[in-house]
């Protein structure tokens, strides 16, 4: 569906944004589907400029994460403007988080929402607000101290971009004294089979799950993500 490689490969350094006809076109020297990325400070708490942004991307059933600098190095002033390209076989929706840093320092976060088709493009606004304190490998819905989708589990990168775990078709769930996850759905789990976050287990849509009692136990992290089956087979890590 998605080439997670294009999308670590081809990310436009970063450039100021400009009006009119001289403005900048980061998606012109792209060509497969195209994300025009536009970065602003929110008046919160103001960014100047920044020296690096990190990108975390969730597109499809694919996930990465990357990061650009201005050309030439140095700092770039706020609003700025960047790209990311992907090679797509089918219209997928697109989540984009971003961390704005000015020497290793995250000043501010925020993110985006799109879907795109194959060959196509489509631009996206996001606005950094300075970060609330997340619990460094927490797992959180989006706006739930992290910025990004209410409906997506992310975990806190202490010092960098949250990181997408996963839609969560059922809804997530924020839990005060506890990490936040992905509700499991209306089915009820068959006892001792195995089921990815979500997917009529609550929990993470990265980690396998066992049922007994109805109960999501025996948590298997997926590196490279967990599969969903058909119905009557075991869900697996990929």
């Amino acid at each position: 569906m998605a080439k997670l490689a294009t999308v670590l490969a081809c990310v436009v350094a970063l450039s100021a944004a400009g009006c009119g006809d001289g403005a900048p076109d980061p998606c012109a020297r792209l060509a497969g589907a195209c994300v025009e990325v536009h970065v602003s400070s929110s008046t919160i708490e103001t960014i100047e400029a920044i020296d690096q942004l990190e990108l975390d991307v969730l597109f499809g059933d694919s996930h990465g994460t990357t990061a650009t600098q201005p050309e030439g190095g140095g700092t770039v002033a706020l609003p700025l403007v960047t790209a990311i390209e992907l090679e797509l076989t089918a219209t997928v929706d697109i989540g984009v988080v971003a961390a704005g840093k000015l020497g290793g320092v995250v000043l501010g976060t925020g993110a985006a929402s799109t879907s795109l088709a194959p060959g196509a493009r489509t631009t996206i606004d996001i606005v950094l607000a300075p970060p609330a304190v997340c619990e460094a490998g927490g797992f959180y819905c989006g706006g739930d101290k992290l910025a990004g989708d209410a409906q997506t589990l992310y975990q806190c990168n202490g010092g960098g971009v949250p990181l997408a775990r996963g839609r969560c078709t059922y809804g997530c769930t924020i839990r005060p004294s506890a990490d936040d996850v992905c509700d499991g759905g209306p089915m009820t789990c068959i006892e001792g089979g195995f089921y990815c976050g979500g997917n009529e287990l609550a929990g993470d849509p990265r980690t396998r799950y066992r049922c007994v009692g109805g109960v999501a136990t025996s948590p298997m992290r997926c590196a490279n993500g967990c599969v969903i089956a058909p119905a009557g087979t075991d869900d697996f890590c990929r």
